[in-house]
């Protein structure tokens, strides 16, 4: 059986709800303070895991802005809009 989702994704939040949230906010989120990024999009514990791992090791400045783009613009594809 194969599933859309990865281990670390929160499963109780509907998609729709993701993506009707605003991409420049999300983005400034992941910039700013990328654990709220996450939660922001619903990935809650994507979220403490950045947190306790300081920020993927200083690498999420890079990699959380492009990881909450493709959630969002993932979910968008899958509800059409």
């Amino acid at each position: 059986m194969v599933t859309n989702s990865s281990p670390a994704d929160d499963t109780g939040r509907p998609e729709r709800a993701i993506a009707d949230k605003s991409m420049p906010v999300a983005l400034l989120l992941a910039l700013v303070l990328s654990p709220a990024a996450y939660y922001y999009v619903g990935r809650t514990k994507l979220a403490v895991i950045n947190l306790l791992t300081l920020n993927y090791l200083l690498l999420g400045i890079v990699i959380v802005p492009i990881h909450v783009y493709t959630i969002i613009t993932g979910a968008r594809n899958e509800q059409g809009v």
